[in-house]
Formats: structure tokens, C-alpha cells, sequence
């Protein structure tokens, strides 16, 4: 790999043409790591066509190399950040085998993304001249690919940082002698959270919350007793945050107004010297790159797991967030966009310029919601998505409108702002966390992009982000509803949320059916919040496309002015929860152009179809849309719900049922095979390979008399049903009836 002579060659011969000058150029740059036939010899593809399904077109990329890389290629000068919008859609049609690698380059700079790290910020930005400096960035395009070596190896303030904070949470809640309140530890850790973000950016003056920190430790005193210093510091500082105008002298001097928000409550505490030390670890982390996704990363780790299980809360990536904002929100807007300047000439160019204006003022008033808004990172998404659309509008009112008048308009027109994001979540930790992740977005984009917005203060957010049970709360009148609605099956809902919530839940929604999933009533109810030609975009169970789910959501969808445009049908899910997901987002109203059905094969490769109606089954073949219930099977009803045991402890494997009942024939009466669905019809001369303990017809005293199965479930179960009921009876969980089934505890849930 030998840059030098590429570089001189650029320098003499290519002046940095996009459309005729960029093939010869990959050409030249693929000679250089040492294809002895260039682009032909790597066997990379240039002028790969992407079919556009919005304009019903066909666009290029400028070179596909799968599954190795894409490089997309602008004139020289231009502003690659315009165009990673325009990079992203291809990747995403570049299905199976996605390159891992995306380079964007304009002649004089390349920009290394990977998008198994980060999908918005380049691992590197390479000048030209500086590339022989800094070979080993480009290593994985070698003829015997290695990883790459990064000059700068960015460290983001990901995992590590958020162990540290979810630790100080815990300490606060659960260890702290006296133990803190969980609201007023969240917010400590929030505060504390922000200041570290705050004094990188130089939002906060000469690192004072990191002097404070270290000034603290300074004391001689073993982890677990307290310094006292931290009850009056850090809490001033805070208090500092929330006067308005700048502290003139003292300790504090220089330290401006954040909002009334995340600072108008302060709480001093005294810590002890390991959770400061918890402090101090990240305060030498490098918060300048920041990702705000590793608040879902800290709602997991604060969460107890059987927390999450019960509310559905998982952490979703940013990859995955993609796959429902880009069609949802970015998409959309791009062919707006394009519509302008595709009639764009000199004769109209007043009217262009109103159009983009008129453009601009429709996106600062354009809302989004996400009503299971976890920590925010949909929100968080879709708020940089739609400031690089904002770029992108001011880019091209910049090129056409004369200097001074754009001056002039870019001083005095609004901008998009986090006040037009709306979250709701029952978590009271993940709505706070959703929003100072909104609040370190926009402090990003100003960094980033030099946006004419004030740093100081934050946005309060606090009646954009609330804490609700989203299905019995009113939404806000929006333009985009996104999100990843919470994960719980028909079959266990009674279990984690008590028998009155879900009867208050079917009571509230009786057009879904009884035994849909817990996410068809996001669905249901997104579907029917949208205004007509707005759009929508979820994730759900897989289940959604099947059934009871299928009719409570996407039947009901397509059955009442809705047209699914882009889904995936069944694909592993990311993130912690081990569930296959379907992801669909669909149109309130016409959609004019064809639809984009993604299917996974049989080695779990992604597959793009093209189609003019996506069915509600999120199939090539089959549309059960209009399936009926055969009336033989109504009446007399011949089909019903199987068993619903409640809780593993009730079910005991094979080996175990047949040993107790050679022991035992007359457990005969209680303990029975179990035969699911699957293992049914799923398998040829299927046997049941799990016995069931059924005490659902036998009062306490009478199951008492089958001792030994009794003594199973009376350790297995007994206990965690008398620890949910104790949960509800101290305003613990918000799930209810756990009280109710500890009345019947030995018996099945039915």
C-alpha cells in the first residue's frame, strides 16, 4: 500500500469533478492499495444501481464493494456531512451482505465510517495529503484485509461509563445509610451526569465539577464512610446551574443558567468516598464524543431485571432505530426536498427560495412521539435526522439566495427544536433520562454544526416528556409516532400486570381481541391518533403478523385508511430481549409509491422485495386479511386457548414427570403432560417432553395431600408470588392483582 504516487496523480490531474472524475479517481485509489487492475482487480462494483421505491427510479451508488464497503463520492469542496443522509439510504438497500465499512469522500477528504460502531460519527477524516500518514485507517480494503488502526481511537463515553453511573444509582437506593429516595437519587445522578458533558463542551468554566471531584477525594477517608465536603459542593454547583444570569465571584464564578428543568430541584447529598470514586472515573472519560445511546445502556443497568421484564423495557439500537426513522421521517421529507430543487432553474429561482423557506417553517413545526419513549433514543434519532434535513434546506437556500438576504433570514427564522419531541413512559428514571438525553442532542448539533440556536439554557423538557401509563393517557397531536413499544405476551400479562390492569386494559380497548399481545395496543392506538397522511413506525412481537395480534394491529391498520409501506417481517431481535420482531411503518392514507417488504432466508440474510401492496401478514404469499373463522368451528366452539400455567415452577421435564408418577400413580390426577402447539404439529409423532403440576380444580388442603408435587411449586412458586404481592402492597410495582393471585397460589392462572 503505497498512497505517495495517488496523491501526486490527484494533485496533477484531478481538479475534483463528482460525475466525471470519481470513477477514475476510486480507480487510481484502488491501484494504490494494491490491485494490480485497480477497481477491476478488487472486483468492486461502480455505478451500482439502488432502486429508489420513493420516485419509483433507479439511483447509483458510486462504488459497492459487498460486504466490505461503500463509498459514495461529491464534488470537491462540498460538506460531506450533507450527504451521509444520501449514503445511509443506499447501505440500506444494500441487502444481503450490507457492507460493513462506509467511505464518503469529496477529492480532498475521506470520512471512514463503521457502522458496526457508530452510524453517525466517522471512526476517522483523512485529508488527501495525509493519507500515506495514515495508511492503517484503510488496511480492511487491503487485498489480505486486516482491521483497521484509527489515528485517534475516540473514546466514547459508552458501557464503561454507564457501569459507573448505574453503580452510584444503586449505592444511593440500596447501600447509602440512610438509603435515598430512587427519585431524588435518579435526578443527583442526572445532574451529576450533565455537569461531566457540560464542562467538555466548556458549557461549565475550567472543569469546575471535575476540581470538585478531586478536591472531595482528597480526604483521607475508607469507601464506605462519607465526606462531608460533598453535601455543600456539589449540591452549590448545582443550585449555581439554576440561578439565572452568570455567577459573578466565588467558588463558582462564571457558571451560567441551565433551565428550570433537570436543575430546579436540588438535593444534597452526602457521599461516601466510593461513590465518589464512582464520580471521579468518569469525569476522566472524554465526554466531548459522547453518544446520549448510552442512557438506554444506564436504564438497563439501573432497572432490577425482573423490572424489565415486567414493563418490556429493552434497549434498542441505534442501527435498529434507523430501520423506522428513515422510512418514517427521513424519507418523506428527502422527496420534498428533491421536488423543490428537481424545479429548480434561474427563471424560478424566487419562487424555489420561497418553497425552501416554506420548507423550513413546515419542518420547525414538525412533531414527533414516541409513547414508550424508554430513554429517548428514538427521539434522540430522529431529532439529529431531522436537524441534517434542516442542513440540508438551509444548504440549498444558501447557494441560491443572495448573501445578505441569507444573512438576514438565518438570523431571524425559528429552528428546529427539541420542544418539538414528545416521549411518554410508565419509568419514571427512563423519562428523565429521555430527557437530558434531548437536552445533550441539541447542546451536539450546536457543537457540530454551528447552529444559530442559544447553548444556554437547556430546553425544559418537563412537559414534552412525561411520566404515564401511555394506553390510558391522551397523546399529543403529532405528525410521526415512533418507538418500540413494551414486549409481553397474551400468555403472561396477567402474571406481570395483575388481573384488574388487564381487564381495565380490555374494558378500554374492546375492538382488540382478548388474546392479542400487550404491543397491539400501541399499534391499535397509534394508528388511530394519526392525523390523515401522517406516518407511523413500530416495532412489535413477531406475532403481530399472526392471528388475534394481527387483527388488533395491522388489519386493523389496512382495514381503516392505512397502507403498510416498509417493513421487516420477522427478524432476531438486538437487543437484550431474546424475541424475533417485525418492524412496520406505515401511512395513514394513500401511498403512491411501491412498498418494501424485507424477509429473512434460512441463513438469516436479509432480503428486499419490491411490491405494490404489503399485506398485513408481512408475506410474499399469503394475505389472511380477509381469513373467517369457519362456523363449523363457531358453533359449537371447537377451538380454545391452551393452558396458561403463570409460572415455571408449575412445569417439571419428562424424566421428572414420569419418575414421580412410577412413585405415585395417583399424582396421575394433578400432574399431566403438557403438549404445546408446536411440538403438536411442529414435529412428526410429537410426544410431550414436560409434565405440569394442575392443582386448578383442588381447594389449598387438597392439593396439601399430593405432598411432594406440592412442596415443588411451594418452593418454586410460593415465593415469588408472595414477593410480587409484598412489591404491590409497597407502591413497589405498579402492577396490580399480584395480591388476588397469592389468594390461589398453588393453582394454574388459566
Amino acid at each position: 500500500m503505497n498512497f505517495q504516487p495517488f496523491i501526486d496523480y490527484c494533485k496533477k490531474h484531478i481538479t475534483g469533478d463528482e460525475k466525471g472524475e470519481a470513477q477514475i479517481f476510486l480507480d487510481h485509489f484502488f491501484a494504490a492499495l494494491g490491485y494490480a487492475d485497480g477497481l477491476k482487480g478488487a472486483g468492486a462494483n461502480c455505478e451500482y444501481r439502488v432502486r429508489d421505491t420513493k420516485k419509483r427510479t433507479t439511483s447509483f451508488a458510486d462504488l459497492v464493494w459487498k460486504p466490505v464497503v461503500l463509498i459514495e463520492m461529491k464534488k470537491s469542496g462540498e460538506d460531506l456531512s450533507i450527504h451521509y443522509q444520501q449514503a445511509f439510504s443506499y447501505w440500506s438497500q444494500l441487502v444481503p451482505n450490507r457492507p460493513q465499512y462506509v467511505i464518503l469522500c469529496n477529492f480532498d477528504e475521506f470520512w471512514i465510517y463503521d457502522f458496526n460502531k457508530d452510524i453517525y460519527e466517522p471512526q476517522e477524516k483523512i485529508d488527501l495529503e495525509e493519507l500515506e500518514k495514515h495508511k492503517q485507517a484503510f488496511t480492511f480494503l487491503l487485498p489480505k484485509s486486516k482491521p483497521p488502526l484509527f489515528k485517534t481511537d475516540k473514546e466514547n463515553v459508552t458501557e464503561d461509563v454507564a457501569k459507573y453511573v448505574a453503580a452510584l444509582y444503586k449505592s444511593l437506593t440500596k447501600n447509602h445509610i440512610p438509603k435515598i429516595d430512587m427519585n431524588i437519587a435518579m435526578r443527583y445522578c442526572l445532574q451529576c451526569v450533565l455537569c461531566m458533558y457540560a464542562e467538555d463542551i466548556d458549557l461549565l468554566p475550567d472543569k469546575i465539577f471535575t476540581r470538585l471531584i478531586d478536591e472531595c477525594l482528597e480526604k483521607d477517608v475508607i469507601g464506605i464512610n462519607k465526606i462531608p465536603e460533598t453535601y455543600d459542593l456539589i449540591a452549590g454547583l448545582f443550585r449555581e446551574m439554576n440561578n439565572k444570569g452568570i455567577t459573578p465571584s466565588g467558588r463558582y464564578k462564571d457558571v451560567d443558567y441551565f433551565n428550570g428543568g433537570l436543575f430546579n430541584e436540588v438535593n444534597s447529598i452526602e457521599l461516601t468516598k466510593a461513590e465518589v470514586e464512582y464520580l471521579w472515573a468518569n469525569c476522566n472519560k472524554n465526554w466531548n464524543h459522547m453518544n446520549p445511546a448510552i442512557f438506554g445502556t444506564i436504564l438497563e443497568q439501573g432497572m432490577e431485571k425482573d423490572e424489565r421484564h415486567v414493563l418490556g423495557a429493552h434497549y434498542t439500537h441505534e442501527i435498529d432505530i434507523k430501520k423506522i426513522v428513515d422510512p418514517v421521517i427521513v424519507q418523506p421529507w428527502k422527496k420534498k426536498i428533491d421536488e423543490v430543487m428537481d424545479a429548480f432553474t434561474v427563471k424560478v429561482k424566487e419562487k424555489t427560495i420561497e418553497n425552501l423557506k416554506a420548507l423550513h417553517k413546515e419542518l420547525t413545526e414538525y412533531k414527533v412521539l414516541d409513547p414508550a419513549c424508554g430513554s429517548g433514543n428514538f427521539l434522540f434519532i430522529a431529532y439529529k435526522e431531522i436537524k441534517l434535513l434542516e442542513r440540508e434546506i438551509l444548504k440549498h437556500l444558501k447557494k441560491i439566495y443572495p448573501n445578505k438576504d441569507y444573512w438576514y433570514y438565518s438570523i431571524n427564522c425559528a429552528y428546529v427544536s427539541t420542544k418539538q419531541f414528545y416521549g411518554i413512559d410508565l419509568n419514571p428514571f427512563a423519562v428523565e433520562l429521555a430527557k437530558v438525553t434531548l437536552m445533550i442532542a441539541k447542546e451536539m448539533n450546536i457543537k457540530e454544526a454551528m447552529d444559530k440556536q442559544d447553548t444556554l439554557p437547556l430546553d425544559n423538557l418537563d412537559t414534552n416528556i412525561i411520566c404515564a401509563d401511555a394506553l390510558f393517557t391522551e397523546w399529543p397531536a403529532v405528525d410521526a409516532i415512533i418507538g418500540n413499544p413494551p414486549y409481553q405476551s397474551k400468555n403472561k400479562m396477567q402474571q406481570e400486570f395483575g388481573a384488574a390492569y388487564v381487564n381495565k386494559l380490555r374494558n378500554a380497548y374492546p375492538e382488540i381481541p382478548g388474546r392479542a399481545d400487550f404491543c397491539v395496543y400501541w399499534f391499535y392506538k397509534a394508528h388511530k391518533h394519526l392525523k390523515q397522511n401522517a406516518y407511523a413506525g413500530l416495532v412489535g412481537t413477531n406475532t403481530i403478523r399472526q392471528n388475534y395480534s394481527r387483527e388488533g394491529s395491522l388489519d386493523y391498520i389496512i382495514n381503516n385508511g392505512g397502507e403498510i409501506f416498509n417493513a421487516v417481517s420477522s427478524i432476531d431481535w438486538s437487543g437484550e430481549a431474546a424475541v424475533f420482531v417485525s418492524i412496520v411503518c406505515w401511512k395513514k392514507g394513500k401511498y403512491d409509491d411501491e412498498k418494501t417488504l424485507f424477509l429473512v432466508d434460512n441463513n438469516n440474510d436479509l432480503h428486499k422485495y419490491s411490491l405494490p401492496i404489503v399485506n398485513s401478514s408481512l408475506s410474499l404469499n399469503t394475505d389472511v386479511t380477509t381469513a373467517k373463522v369457519l362456523e363449523c368451528n363457531r358453533n359449537p366452539k371447537r377451538i380454545f386457548q391452551g393452558q396458561t400455567h403463570g409460572h415455571e415452577g408449575f412445569l417439571l421435564s419428562k424424566a421428572e414427570g414420569i419418575k414421580l408418577l412410577k412413585k405415585h400413580p395417583e399424582y396421575k390426577e394433578i400432574l399431566k403432560p403438557f403438549l404445546i402447539g408446536e411440538e403438536l404439529v411442529g414435529n412428526k409423532n410429537a410426544q410431550p417432553e414436560r409434565f405440569v403440576i394442575d392443582f386448578t380444580f383442588n381447594d389449598l388442603l387438597q392439593a396439601s395431600n399430593y405432598k411432594e408435587p406440592f412442596a415443588i411449586i411451594q418452593k418454586k412458586v410460593l415465593p415469588f408470588i408472595e414477593t410480587k404481592a409484598k412489591e404491590e402492597r409497597d407502591g413497589i410495582s405498579k402492577a396490580n392483582g399480584r395480591e388476588e393471585w397469592l389468594n390461589s397460589w398453588w393453582q394454574l392462572c388459566i
